[in-house]
């Protein structure tokens, strides 16, 4: 039991004693590269929203994670697919290691298109673990390249049907 305990106290004092992660950057167009402004950051920490903020108008964010949770990240602006990528925090670190590691991710949001399922972009896009005691931010590779085939297919159909409403807008006229 006076083990157990041990174990107990020095996992708390590492847990309020660890490296955090602090997340910035900027959310673009998916065409243009240009900010959108005003885009609604949601911050969830184990399923629970932990903040919620809007990006001013050239579209940067800045986000503390700490350590010890998995987060979702969900940028949303009206008129535009959601998007949203996960992190890890959870592992070891070092006694009384304060350190804040800053890392830059950019976000792009591309418009609703009408008659085209895009739920397939509820789901990460991305997902990285963050090891406290290194320091290090790790994308997990395996994971983009299973989803890739199929963001693939999506924006090539939104592109297919952007390029048909010009047309379809004309011979309506």
């Amino acid at each position: 039991m006076r083990i157990f305990l041990t174990v107990l106290l020095a996992a708390c004092a590492l847990l309020s004693t660890a490296a955090e992660l602090r997340l910035r950057g900027e959310v673009t167009d998916h065409v243009t590269r240009m900010p959108l402004g005003e885009v609604l950051v949601r911050v969830y920490r184990n399923g629970v929203k932990e903040q919620a903020f809007h990006t001013g108008p050239a579209g940067k964010y800045n986000i503390t994670l700490e350590r010890g949770g998995e987060y979702i990240i969900r940028f949303s602006l009206p008129d535009h697919v959601t998007k949203c990528y996960a992190v890890d925090t959870r592992g070891a670190a070092w006694e009384d290691d304060t350190r804040e590691v800053s890392v830059d991710v950019e976000m792009t949001l591309f418009e609703k298109v009408p008659g085209v399922d895009l739920s397939f972009f509820d789901m990460p896009m991305g997902m990285a673990r963050f090891c406290p005691m290194t320091g290090l931010l790790k994308w997990d590779a395996g994971y983009e390249e299973r989803i890739r085939p199929e963001v693939e297919r999506l924006m090539e159909e939104v592109r297919a049907r952007r390029e048909a409403q010009p047309m379809t807008a004309v011979l309506q006229h």
